[in-house]
């Protein structure tokens, strides 16, 4: 395949696909890299033994890099994810690859996303090629609710994630996953929740990050009401606003500033919609781990509420705390 020298890319999406211990990573990325709509994609994955997919092919000379039987490419993670990410791009110029448009990395099941995030947002090399699209967990929908009790790692995963995929839905009892899912909705109240069998899920759906955005943020109609709100599970908390008086965006900065300078590791969720004083559009702001994107303008209220709404969710800190800092530097002036 011969392939333009000095290819000038936009800036490529990249998705995370995490998920604990056999919760059925491995049989969603067999399911995507069968479909004819993933064929411009990388996959970045930890070992090849470790995910086996079943159309691989093996035949390849490059080095960490296979292509797959439906035209995408598959990579391993080489120790370091900036030197995985920029080697891709640089053989894509090379002529040794063809051009993607997507990249989607599976996490090992013990893997906090949270780094992963930061490096994709912050890294100079990654950041100005790529941009984060949604952060996707799968949880197993027979041990899911026994595993949330014993692992911190799921609760963090769950936190951290746009889209949580519920697996094994076709052998697990239905009373069990709805309890499972409310279980969820406690540690990531504005979590989207969709339940499969056989890893069977549309790329589309899986993969349309602007519809994920702007869902996030109207489900906090759903779990936040006027004034302030508190759901816990375990030592992750999550605190909500939901107020129509216009914020200082000052004042706001410098509350969040404080919150993600002194306890930036305790930070695992932030998304909202902000009604600041002298903006006429909303301003979306997220974060994930300790890592912020740029508040983005809206063109309009999502559900057609002109007020603000945001949510934190966070791992030990007192839902008190950021209550009681946020009324002080925040509402206060």
């Amino acid at each position: 395949m011969i392939v333009e020298q000095n290819i000038k890319f936009d800036k490529v999406p990249v998705s995370i696909i995490t998920g604990f211990l056999g919760s059925g990573k491995t049989t969603l990325l067999n399911y995507l890299t069968a479909q004819t709509n993933m064929n411009d994609i990388a996959l970045i994955i930890n070992e090849f033994g470790e995910v086996g997919l079943d159309n691989l092919l093996i035949e390849s000379s490059i080095e960490n890099t296979l292509l797959l039987e439906n035209g995408c490419i598959c990579c391993s993670i080489r120790g370091d994810l900036v030197d995985t990410i920029t080697d891709l791009f640089t053989k894509v110029e090379n002529g040794q690859i063809p051009k993607f448009n997507r990249i989607v990395i599976e996490t090992t099941g013990l893997a906090n996303p949270g780094p992963i995030i930061h490096s994709i947002r912050n890294e100079r090399l990654i950041s100005k090629k790529c941009e984060l699209g949604n952060v996707v967990t799968l949880v197993d929908g027979m041990q899911g609710a026994d595993q949330l009790v014993k692992y911190q790692e799921v609760k963090i995963q769950i936190s951290q994630a746009d889209l949580c995929l519920i697996s094994k839905c076709d052998i697990g009892l239905t009373n069990k996953i709805s309890d499972l899912e409310e279980d969820l909705l406690k540690i990531n109240p504005i979590l989207r929740i969709k339940k499969i069998k056989n890893g069977e899920v549309d790329p589309e759906f899986l993969f349309d990050t602007k519809p994920l955005n702007f869902r996030g943020v109207e489900n906090l109609n759903q779990h936040s009401h006027k004034g302030a709100e508190s759901f816990a599970h375990g030592a992750i908390s999550s605190w909500s606003f939901e107020g129509s008086k216009a914020i200082d965006e000052t004042l706001f900065n410098e509350w969040i500033k404080m919150l993600y300078t002194l306890r930036p590791f305790a930070m695992l969720r932030m998304k909202g919609i902000i009604k600041f004083k002298d903006r006429s559009q909303p301003i979306l702001i997220q974060g994930v781990g300790s890592s912020m994107s740029k508040m983005e303008e809206l063109n309009g209220w999502p559900s057609g509420l002109n007020q603000t709404r945001l949510i934190l969710i966070f791992n030990g800190l007192s839902q008190r705390s950021i209550n009681s800092s946020f009324s002080r530097w925040v509402l206060s002036e």
